[in-house]
């Protein structure tokens, strides 16, 4: 596992144990009502990408990238929309490191990671957790942006890769926000993730007009929510990935 931030440091952390972010600046904060735009972007394989990500992060105050190819265009979108992020690298093929990215306007103070190997194709599948101070409140919020294990036969991988999660947030005392692809392409990956977060007190975004990716009539990204009101839920088409983003906007509960 290969956690990077925007200035090249490296955290070998593993969730659900957090290490405090280095340097950070102390007034860097998030405001009460935030957005979040959720997105598998391909491998930056299709040519609208830069276009489209940079129009929709003007929107966001939080990005969770899955495939996302760790490169100079990438590093590239978060200094021309100034942007925090961590990198968690699954895997390097042709000398390109792909895996997740979390951008943020503002500074995480404590990040963690994991990477899982699928069974029988042994590519790995990384995640990252992070947190953010919240400008009107004592409370951080949690953020995981995971990428879920494919190509199983049965559920229990998945939920082996979400063990750690699970594990953090029994801890985390303030709001949660889960996001990603989570290649719940059956019902028992989908009655995995989904009944397992319902039961610990979390709530799923829902669309008004669905357009989100599915595979065998199932939904594959989700974003999960606790502790918090949601305000808004955007699914956006386009043809820009094979996945389609989510923009959603929550705000932070006042009897929390």
């Amino acid at each position: 596992m290969t956690l990077i931030d925007q200035q090249h440091r490296q955290y070998f952390t593993t969730c659900p144990t957090l290490a405090d972010v280095q340097n950070r600046t102390s007034a860097s904060t998030i405001n009460n009502t935030f957005s979040l735009l959720n997105w598998n972007i391909y491998k930056q394989q299709n040519q609208q990408w830069s276009k489209k990500l940079n129009e929709w992060a003007t929107q966001a105050d939080l990005i969770t990238l899955q495939e996302a190819k760790y490169d100079q265009d990438l590093v590239r979108f978060s200094q021309q929309q100034n942007l925090y992020y961590f990198q968690n690298i699954a895997f390097n093929y042709q000398k390109e490191n792909y895996g997740v990215n979390t951008f943020s306007r503002t500074q995480a103070t404590q990040a963690c990671g994991t990477r899982y190997s699928e069974p029988w194709t042994m590519v790995p599948k990384t995640g990252i957790a992070t947190t953010y101070a919240f400008k009107d409140s004592a409370q951080l919020l949690l953020l995981v942006n995971l990428h879920g294990v494919n190509f199983t036969f049965t559920a229990e991988p998945l939920k082996e890769q979400v063990t750690p999660y699970l594990q953090l947030i029994k801890q985390h005392r303030g709001p949660v926000v889960i996001s990603g692809d989570f290649n719940t392409w059956s019902e028992a990956r989908t009655e995995e993730i989904i009944g397992t977060l319902v039961k610990a007190g979390f709530n799923q975004a829902q669309f008004y007009k669905d357009q989100r990716l599915t595979a065998f009539g199932l939904p594959l990204d989700h974003i999960f929510f606790r502790g918090l009101e949601l305000v808004n839920a955007k699914s956006i088409a386009t043809i820009a990935s094979d996945h389609t983003p989510q923009l959603v906007t929550f705000s932070l509960l006042t009897d929390n």
